[in-house]
């Protein structure tokens, strides 16, 4: 298929970065534990996985209505700051350089689709020249309806001038793949480790790459 776009996800796709999940989760529990969350949050995991769920899931674990609103704007300030202590962590994925290099010099439309905040993607590719390559970064806070609903992923292809149907769409998680799924667009799995990759494959990954550089060739540059 003739592809006008490629889209990447960020972390653990084109960078890998040591995000102390642990500390993010053990932030947002003591969040939603003061704001009164009446369902408990026995460990961070289940903390991070209730507020993915957005507004109606913390509504759902029996967050007071009333304390919605600055629930998520203090939950989005706990991630953003730990994202970004995160920085100096940071390592490009090989070949991720030369990868975008090659696909922006043969005319694709390139784009990034995270669920990382938006200054955090923007800085991550500033700091490696990547900026200049992107025709569209999309973070979690661009949108009210992030990965894995389908709109991200719309809102990031739109913006870089292309249809869904002629993007490719580059992850290395289930949510990466379930969006493509539900987006209707081809989708190929980045091996991020072994573990990371069966999991892929479990839940219905036709494709996967252990080297970005492959992406090249796939998308027919």
């Amino acid at each position: 298929m003739p592809y006008k776009a490629v889209v990447f996800d960020l972390d653990g796709t084109l960078v890998e970065s040591k995000i102390n999940y642990e500390k993010m989760g053990e932030q947002i529990k003591e969040l939603l534990g003061r704001k009164g969350m009446k369902e408990h949050i026995e460990d961070r995991r289940k903390a991070y996985q209730i507020i993915r769920g957005g507004a109606k899931t913390l509504l759902e674990y029996g967050l007071p209505e009333e304390n919605l609103e600055t629930t998520l704007a203090e939950l989005d300030e706990i991630m953003n700051n730990i994202e970004l202590e995160a920085l100096p962590t940071m390592a490009l994925k090989p070949n991720a350089v030369e990868t975008v290099k090659s696909l922006h010099e043969n005319g694709y439309r390139l784009g990034i689709c995270t669920r990382s905040h938006r200054l955090y993607a923007d800085k991550t590719l500033a700091m490696y020249g990547l900026d200049k390559y992107f025709h569209s970064v999309v973070g979690r806070d661009d949108t009210d309806k992030p990965k894995p609903n389908p709109h991200q992923l719309f809102v990031a292809i739109e913006l870089a001038g292309a249809t869904p149907e002629e993007t490719l769409y580059i992850g290395d998680t289930t949510t990466d793949l379930t969006t493509a799924k539900n987006a209707e667009v081809d989708f190929v799995g980045y091996w991020r480790d072994e573990r990371w990759a069966q999991t892929l494959i479990d839940n219905g990954c036709k494709k996967i790459v252990k080297d970005l550089w492959d992406i090249v060739e796939i998308a027919g540059a």
